[in-house]
């Protein structure tokens, strides 16, 4: 169980109505979910208070330290198009993350993911 984790996939599989849960709501350490447009700023707002601001927000480029860089490669990158928050933990520890995978088949759908990464 990880505090920066796991109270916001708490707090998410309350508060957000998805269309699609594709964890076991057994899981703590890790959320997947689809939401729909109109629930985005509602749910990144949930995001934003337990992480902070994001460090790649939605159609911005942007250039990230190095310790960071291979949490973002080993989450599979992120297109300008999507929105990526980082949460770094003590020394070693994973690297907490929330992102925001919108669609590109289907731009009313957006994919959440929020997990943990090890740097």
């Amino acid at each position: 169980m990880d505090p920066r984790v796991t109270p916001l996939i708490a707090t998410l599989r309350s508060a957000i109505t998805f269309i699609e849960t594709r964890t076991t709501p057994d899981r703590n350490d890790y959320f997947e979910a689809i939401l729909s447009r109109p629930d985005l700023e509602r749910c990144a707002g949930l995001v934003r208070d337990a992480f902070g601001p994001p460090v790649k927000p939605f159609n911005q480029t942007v250039t990230f330290a190095k310790e960071l860089k291979s949490v973002v490669t080993g989450l599979g990158g992120v297109r300008v198009e999507q929105c990526l928050f980082l949460r770094p933990g003590a020394k070693g520890e994973p690297v907490a993350y929330a992102a925001f995978w919108p669609w590109a088949s289907n731009p009313q759908r957006i994919t959440l993911k929020v997990g943990l990464a090890t740097p």
